[in-house]
């Protein structure tokens, strides 16, 4: 596996499995709690947040926001995590449900058919396989049933991926290696900063999944603002990484309303999610409604002492 942790030993094993969980909202693969509407306001991050519910518990909550148009088209932004607590996943499937058209992340072979617990070689699935393994989570792509209908993949293909990162210099591990000095930045200046004593404690817990998970929530509701750096691409004009796949997706949403659907999602990482709300609105789109819905669910096992 390539990983953060293993471009330097000048990072901690913190920073860089901080810098990882992050990657992992907007990256390749997609990627409890009731995960009913609330009112709380999200803070800062408007399609990711961490909400403290109690000492040393809480949650990680992604948005579903809608946007219409006066012709009487809606586009739902329906932010992800690509780990997350299964009850999660379920609600998430049973909503996608709704929609006319649901436009989907994934990077893969053109004219591939998923298959549920679909594995590749990718050095970020490798990544978020781990991450779910030891935060005891479920993985995206093992929990979302891809195959209704409704479902339109809305992402480039390998090749395609590959070819346009070739031509601006950009490469995956660039970015992660670039994602882990922007956290290592934003750590030496947070007031409340982890250290590694922290997350060796945590690691050698009997309930390590419940302490690792509270200790990394706190710090994934500044993805959004790492990210909006790390898109500025070698040119100025955004990386292919999150730009360049959006505007595959902004072309596949005009077709499917070309052919008549009025009601439709983009269903991706959380990541992703300011730029196309950016987007949305120069189009002439206002929002309408917002929900919220809980990842993971942060508390201590019954068992654990």
């Amino acid at each position: 596996m390539i990983g953060p942790a293993q471009t330097s030993r000048r990072y901690s094993k913190t920073q860089a499995g901080l810098a990882c969980l992050a990657f992992l909202a907007w990256t390749l693969s997609p990627a409890g709690a009731s995960a009913a509407e609330d009112e709380v306001k999200p803070r800062p991050s408007p399609f990711l947040r961490f909400v403290p519910t109690k000492p040393s518990e809480g949650r990680v909550d992604t948005a579903i926001k809608t946007y219409g148009r006066p012709d009487g088209v809606s586009v739902t932004l329906v932010a992800a995590v690509h780990v997350a607590d299964a009850d999660y996943y379920q609600k998430l499937q049973t909503r996608l449900k709704s929609f006319e058209a649901v436009l989907y992340e994934m990077v893969k072979p053109k004219d591939t058919t998923l298959t549920p617990g679909a594995r590749t070689d990718s050095p970020v699935s490798a990544l978020q396989i781990g991450i779910k393994n030891m935060l005891a989570l479920e993985f995206q792509l093992d929990a979302i049933d891809y195959s209704p209908t409704n479902f339109v993949h809305a992402d480039m293909d390998v090749a395609t991926f590959q070819r346009q990162q070739e031509a601006k210099g950009e490469s995956i591990l660039g970015l992660m290696i670039r994602a882990v000095l922007e956290e290592q930045s934003r750590i030496a200046n947070s007031p409340n900063p982890p250290d590694g004593l922290q997350l060796l404690f945590a690691l050698m817990s009997k309930d390590s999944a419940y302490k690792l998970k509270f200790l990394f929530a706190q710090q994934l509701e500044n993805i959004e603002s790492i990210f909006s750096g790390l898109d500025q691409g070698s040119d100025g004009e955004g990386s292919v990484l999150l730009s360049g796949r959006n505007q595959v997706a902004m072309d596949v949403l005009a077709a499917q309303i070309e052919k008549g659907k009025r009601n439709l999602a983009i269903f991706y990482g959380a990541g992703h999610m300011p730029d196309f709300e950016k987007r949305l609105l120069k189009s002439g789109y206002k929002k309408t409604s917002e929900q919220w819905l809980t990842a993971w669910d942060i508390r201590p096992q019954k068992s654990s002492k």
